[in-house]
């Protein structure tokens, strides 16, 4: 069977996904309010905001928003979703491979880093569900990771609670815990269930024959810089 070519899937693509879909955006988007004014009033503001990314003729990303807030004029530029953001990754198929869920979200254009906080949930192409209340990405240092209580569901039935934080690659295929308790269920290392309560746990690395990393894509310098809507 002809395996599926995999793109890079991870969260910190939502960055980039917001850039690109401000650039390419016009018809879709039902209200735009340009102020002119600087400081915490927002430069462009959206609402009802969805938006569609594809590559190469083929649906790879949806995003939809209540709203969206775009500063520039201030000393770190950044786009801001204030009452929620969902976000859905397919496959070549238009099967979905991840997504992610969250009350409030803000992405710092130069830093190339991101917030998500409030009901953070995110999924993996392994089925793997995270759930926690706030999370970071850093694109240049290509991981995810939290302070805060963390839970993950495995796809075969596994809960690990991380009480103190977790950290995870930009992909959240390898992740590791602190302050572990939970019941871990990982048939393809262990080969049986095992329990762990309170103690520190090495990187969970998940096999899996869909889990075929390829190189990440060069982010184009335009996206870097952000974008303006004219």
């Amino acid at each position: 069977m002809k395996l599926r070519k995999k793109i890079k899937k991870s969260i910190v693509l939502l960055s980039i996904l917001v850039v690109t879909m401000l650039s390419s955006c016009s018809d879709d988007i039902p209200k735009i309010n340009r102020i002119a004014s600087k400081g915490d009033i927002p430069t462009i503001a959206i609402d009802g905001f969805k938006a569609t990314f594809t590559e190469n003729g083929l649906t790879k990303g949806k995003l939809k928003a209540k709203r969206l807030e775009q500063y520039d004029d201030v000393v770190e530029p950044n786009t801001k979703f204030p009452k929620g953001i969902s976000i859905v990754f397919f496959d070549e198929s238009g099967a979905i491979e991840s997504s992610m869920t969250a009350k409030f979200a803000i992405f710092y254009n130069k830093k190339e880093t991101w917030e998500a906080i409030g009901n953070v949930v995110f999924s993996n192409i392994n089925g793997d569900v995270l759930k926690t209340e706030h999370l970071y990405g850093d694109e240049k240092q290509q991981k995810i990771y939290t302070d805060e209580f963390v839970q993950i569901t495995s796809s075969n039935g596994g809960v690990i609670k991380g009480a103190s934080g977790f950290e995870s690659n930009s992909e959240f295929t390898i992740y590791k815990f602190i302050d572990v308790s939970g019941r871990i269920a990982i048939q393809d290392e262990f080969g049986s269930d095992a329990d762990t309560t309170s103690q520190s746990l090495a990187p969970v690395k998940k096999s899996n024959e869909l889990k075929k990393k390829t190189a990440p894509r060069p982010i184009p310098k335009k996206l870097k810089d952000g974008v303006k809507l004219k």
